[in-house]
């Protein structure tokens, strides 16, 4: 309720500034400007959000909730590119610079409304929520794939995750950034690649997948009944999960870039959800829907998947893939654990302290299951999710739209408030 609610009151506010402004924010992505790192963090954050989601978040929706979850996920991506835009405006406007970097998020913007207790709150979230759904997930879903499809054991694959976290982590900032602007372009292309090679040859069951993604999505059984427990829920929850607009993540790679218009790296933030689930995600559901299998485990449906598609190939492809994801996953997300560190204390030690424990979770959750983590990453999330979205709501008046930067106000409430807090500085 409070993301689909957050979502759509975000969006009518705005405008519909995501359907509006898609192609203006593809143009400021991807239009060189010296001195701006606004693509860069674009890079970091898909990093982050592109992960294990995309490929056994996909498969565990359509496992529980059928072909019409892929249309929810669908749903929770437009309405979340709103907050993206909303919570990444704000945390560029209310950033602060400290020893020359820029840093900012939902906590110091929770920290600025004088609500420092949230604020804490939401920073403890956040390193929990980077310890169990961003390094220990994508480190088992991984570990658990090699050990089924290679044999491989899971504490050798844990130990070399562990290994090249450590030396990404301990790089900072800029070794994790230039890991992803590698990582992520190069998944992006190869997985496109052979997913789109597997549609073209498929074309009578391409069109049957888009078919049954929408009858399954608007059905008695699989709609309504969906708001109890199927296409819906899982649906909505595993489209959060894997692009996490309103968690509160992106706003941090947000506020660290140089950009100065925080209506310009809201444009660039909010391309996050669409690139991750509307065209990343879709590619794994509609190759698993072509292939038409079902049960086992989520990572080797999809495998099984490719493996139709490309005999002797494509379960290699997929596993690639998969890796490819992880150790974007586990280098970006470092970044928001971090951050939330070092607003509870900018002392190193605790830094480096959280950058050793980051790095030896891959070595013990390579071989737990993948629901149980998957639970407990949805519980993480929302503890993470439900301030921020409660917080993008609250000051929504105070985000500018592109076209002529004016605040969006839709009432004479709205326009007083704005007004006060301009002229007397006084907190909304």
């Amino acid at each position: 309720m409070l993301f689909v609610g957050g979502g759509a009151y975000a969006t009518v506010r705005l405008g519909f500034a995501q359907f509006r402004f898609l192609g203006r924010a593809f143009v400021t992505a991807f239009k060189p400007e010296k001195g701006k790192n606004s693509l860069s963090a674009l890079a970091a954050s898909l990093g982050a959000v592109m992960g294990p989601g995309n490929i056994v978040g996909v498969a565990s929706a359509l496992l529980l909730g059928g072909s019409g979850a892929i249309f929810w996920m669908w749903v929770s991506a437009w309405l979340g590119m709103a907050l993206r835009y909303a919570e990444s405006f704000l945390a560029v406007k209310y950033r602060v610079k400290k020893n020359g970097i820029n840093r900012g998020g939902a906590m110091y913007v929770f920290q600025e409304k004088g609500m420092r207790g949230m604020a804490v709150f939401f920073a403890v979230s956040g390193i929990a929520v980077s310890l169990i759904m961003a390094c220990a997930v994508p480190s088992s879903a991984v570990g658990r794939s090699f050990e089924l499809s290679r044999g491989i054991p899971t504490v050798l694959t844990g130990a070399v995750l562990s290994a090249y976290t450590a030396i990404v982590v301990f790089g900072g900032a800029k070794r994790i950034v230039a890991a992803a602007e590698v990582i992520v372009p190069a998944v992006c292309i190869f997985y496109g690649g052979i997913s789109l090679a597997a549609f073209a040859v498929h074309p009578g069951e391409l069109i049957n997948a888009f078919a049954s993604i929408f009858t399954s999505a608007f059905s008695f059984k699989a709609g309504l009944g969906g708001l109890l427990g199927g296409a819906v829920r899982f649906g909505l929850s595993r489209g959060v999960f894997s692009h996490e607009a309103g968690m509160g993540t992106d706003p941090m790679f947000a506020a660290s870039t140089n950009e100065e218009d925080p209506c310009s790296q809201g444009l660039v933030s909010m391309l996050g959800p669409f690139l991750d689930t509307v065209v990343f995600c879709s590619l794994t559901g509609i190759a698993v829907l072509i292939y038409g299998g079902s049960g086992g485990e989520e990572a080797d449906l999809v495998r099984s998947a490719y493996s139709s598609f490309f005999p002797g190939f494509g379960a290699f492809a997929l596993d690639a893939v998969l890796l490819l994801l992880v150790l974007a996953t586990l280098s970006s997300w470092a970044f928001y654990g971090e951050s939330c560190v070092y607003y509870l204390s900018e002392k190193p030690l605790w830094t480096y302290i959280y950058r050793g424990f980051y790095a030896a979770v891959p070595l013990f959750a390579a071989g737990v299951r993948p629901g149980i983590l998957l639970t407990l990453g949805d519980i993480a999330t929302a503890c993470m999710a439900v301030p921020n979205v409660i917080l993008c709501i609250l000051f929504i008046c105070e985000v500018k739209c592109p076209p002529k930067n004016r605040f969006i106000s839709t009432s004479s409430v709205d326009k007083i408030r704005v007004k006060r807090y301009h002229m007397d500085n006084e907190k909304l």
